[in-house]
């Protein structure tokens, strides 16, 4: 019985893994630029939608872009 628990959370943990290892290589379509605290800025690509991005600013200096990382296709 204890083997059974065992392979049980083993998988569950296997399989949680694997969604976050999917969700890492993903390349969102828009990222939020937002001042750092230091003078400089910090992008965040995190945002699947413009809407998402925009409700997300919490300055109006923040801007929301298109991820560079998509090189322009969209």
């Amino acid at each position: 019985m204890k083997i059974l628990v065992f392979l049980g959370v083993l998988l569950a943990g296997g399989v949680s893994l694997q969604t976050t290892a999917s969700a890492q290589g993903k390349v969102y379509e828009y990222c939020l630029e937002f001042a750092d605290g230091g003078g400089g800025s910090t992008i965040n690509c995190a945002f699947e939608s413009l809407a998402q991005c925009m409700a997300s600013k919490g300055s109006p200096s923040d801007r929301c872009m298109v991820n560079p990382r998509l090189g322009g296709r969209r």
